[in-house]
């Protein structure tokens, strides 16, 4: 059965700036989503932080071209009106993974896939790094 994840902004980032040693499992990760072995969602507050971040890396075209090329295969969740009182209420540590922790749950996602598990250690979603959800996926 096909996984829905959420994907966080750090993998994403891995993979568009070629950040090693972390490029290689996450760009495991963005082509189980382009082969549709797993489907991959990224909150809109994710796609805002990426664009600000490779715009001042390489310009507003590349960012662009870039997120363009990503919302091909990764579905883009909103984060509403309810997440926010829920992320505050919450006992995240940090504000901007507790509204996507709790986009994610609404979506029905059953993994984040993130480099920052230990920001997700309230989560009632798994969080797992690149290569440990590759390794979990291979073994089933």
């Amino acid at each position: 059965m096909v996984k829905k994840v959420f994907v966080d902004t750090d993998v994403i980032l891995d993979v568009a700036l070629a950040r090693e040693p972390f490029f290689s499992a996450s760009k495991m990760i963005l082509a189980m989503a382009e082969n549709n072995i797993i489907i991959g969602n990224i909150s809109s507050n994710c796609i805002a932080n990426i664009y600000y971040i490779l715009r001042k890396c390489g310009g507003d075209s590349n960012a662009r071209k870039f997120i363009l090329n990503i919302i091909k295969y990764i579905t883009v969740i909103t984060i509403d009106h309810q997440n926010v009182p829920e992320a505050l209420k919450s006992k995240f540590p940090d504000f901007e993974d507790a509204l996507q922790y709790y986009s994610a749950a609404k979506n029905q996602c059953e993994y984040i896939i993130t480099r920052n598990i230990k920001d997700y250690k309230n989560s009632k979603i798994k969080a797992l790094l690149p290569e440990e959800f590759i390794k979990m996926f291979q073994q089933k």
